[in-house]
């Protein structure tokens, strides 16, 4: 047979089974985009967000949620205050004293 008739016969067993007719041996990056997508693997990696108390508590407001732990630290942090223990003001801190004027 000849080189034409063998082309002609390997373009229509291509155009049959579904491939890529490439008698020049390029590169077309076919092997790439034959793979699987990794999209669903990626979005997948992460976990899904968790709610939060704030997040309900934004939700319902007419039910009046109260969240003990930001109580509690709050009353932490003003008792503190009160004793002197807080943060400083902002530009009042230990740098701040250094700064020659």
């Amino acid at each position: 047979m000849s080189t034409a008739r063998l082309s002609e016969l390997k373009q229509l067993s291509c155009k049959i089974f579904s491939t890529v007719y490439n008698p020049t041996c390029a590169r077309t990056g076919n092997k790439i985009l034959r793979q699987r997508l990794l999209g669903p693997t990626l979005t997948g990696y992460h976990p899904k967000p968790l709610v939060h108390f704030r997040d309900i508590q934004a939700l319902y407001p007419q039910l009046g949620l109260i969240d003990m732990d930001e109580k509690a630290r709050l009353d932490e942090i003003a008792r503190r205050k009160r004793r002197g223990k807080g943060a400083p003001k902002k530009g009042q801190g230990k740098r701040a004293s250094n700064k020659k004027k």
